[in-house]
């Protein structure tokens, strides 16, 4: 969800956290350009940062270039690619789940495919689209629960199936809210929940099954996988829940390269993100994070991952904090913002801004966006010192997360989306 579309504060958010230290300004977790395309949940990598674009502190109506109403109620976030933006919404009386694709320029609707689905019980903050989808150049990617049954499915860019499967029981209390990734032709699906779990890692062009990595049940997780590639070149899969800690995955077999187990504090709704060329993630339950840690990755063979600091005062459960540069941004639930430095967890500022929060915040040049469940549309700038810049209207409510793509913002509400030009 991320996810992802964040959802609910009792239940999960995807933390989407911003990757960027040295690590994060390569393929694997660079700022994304105005040009490039925003594949996943918070952009490239999760990174959630757009660096040479920059959009109004402050908007109305008037601005958008559309705003077009969507076929049901969801949280999931946009993904974008050319000239093409991807969305997901929910039935909230059937349960299916629809994907649009939608023209970036004009907002006209291209195509729908609709998904079969279930009624089933959801946390009130949640629906039945909360989970993002994924993007390349030739599918879109989907996931989403029927049954009680996690499915995923592909569709070309031209709206035709592509493929689609089972891949296991879900047995989440509040609901899922699962957000695929790509690497490269592999595309990663996390399913930590409260019955039999596992990573799946699932050939793109087919849905055939290469590898699953059986993981301990436990409270549900609806943290978005992150790629984090090592200091020999070789990329690993970070994946998270409270039953089984911090780990990194091989793309190759699923195989365990690290991990740090019972390490979390409570649920993981956040995502794991890099910074300064560590890996962050966290924990939260009740709207309140219980911890944020920056964990140095194993770095070869009988090496063991070292816990660098660790966080613990007005922390998110939903939102993923954004890393810009050697600055930490923490974004909490109920309106709290804070900025530490990247490299040690030093705090520079903390400010009360108000408003309650399920997406995550992302970033345009120097200028950070993040969306209140009211729909309010709050801009501060990215800097060592507070300053609040503007605050917008959607004028309706909001669970998800923005994506910037092509040199666009687009904003999601539970039931519209509009895109905003840049200046």
């Amino acid at each position: 969800m991320g996810s992802s579309g964040s959802w609910s504060r009792c239940a999960g958010r995807a933390v989407v956290a911003l990757a960027l230290g040295a690590a994060v300004f390569g393929p694997l977790g660079g700022r994304t350009q105005a040009g490039e395309n925003w594949t996943r949940f918070r952009g490239p990598n999760g990174s959630g940062v757009a660096s040479d674009v920059t959009f109004p502190v402050e908007w109305s109506e008037e601005a958008y270039l559309w705003r077009v109403d969507l076929p049901g109620k969801g949280h999931s976030s946009p993904v974008g690619w050319g000239d093409k933006i991807f969305v997901t919404a929910g039935d909230p009386t059937t349960g299916a789940m629809t994907l649009l694709a939608i023209d970036a320029a004009s907002g006209e609707t291209l195509w729908k495919r609709e998904f079969a689905a279930s009624a089933h019980s959801l946390h009130a903050a949640n629906s039945y689209a909360s989970g993002t989808p994924t993007v390349d150049d030739e599918r879109i990617y989907v996931t989403w629960t029927a049954d009680g049954v996690l499915h995923a499915a592909a569709v070309t860019h031209a709206g035709e199936p592509a493929w689609q499967r089972e891949l296991g029981a879900a047995d989440y209390k509040h609901g899922s809210g699962n957000s695929p990734i790509l690497l490269d032709d592999l595309l990663i699906v996390a399913n930590d929940h409260m019955g039999e779990s596992f990573i799946a890692g699932l050939d793109a062009a087919t849905g055939n099954e290469r590898w699953r990595r059986p993981r301990q049940a436990g409270t549900e997780s609806y943290a978005t996988p992150l790629v984090y590639e090592a200091a020999n070149g070789e990329p690993q899969i970070v994946v998270c829940s409270s039953a089984d800690g911090i780990a990194a995955l091989a793309p190759a077999d699923g195989a365990v390269v690290w991990q740090l187990p019972e390490f979390y504090a409570a649920r993981c709704v956040n995502s794991p993100f890099l910074a300064a060329g560590m890996i962050l993630s966290g924990s939260g339950e009740g709207g309140n994070g219980k911890q944020l840690t920056a964990v140095r990755p194993a770095t070869g063979d009988g090496d063991e991952p070292e816990i660098a600091y660790e966080l613990k005062k007005s922390l998110p459960q939903v939102p993923t904090p954004l890393a810009i540069g050697d600055k930490l941004f923490v974004w909490s639930d109920r309106g709290v913002v804070a900025c530490y430095s990247a490299v040690d967890g030093e705090p520079a500022w903390t400010k009360r801004i108000g408003g309650n929060y399920y997406g995550s915040p992302v970033a345009a040049g120097e200028r950070i966006y993040c969306v209140d469940a009211e729909g309010e549309v709050v801009c501060i700038a990215a800097a060592d010192e507070f300053k609040l810049l503007g605050r917008s209207q959607l004028g309706q409510a909001s669970h998800a997360t923005p994506a910037i793509h092509q040199g666009k913002m687009f904003l999601r509400t539970e039931s519209s989306l509009a895109c905003l030009p840049a200046e």
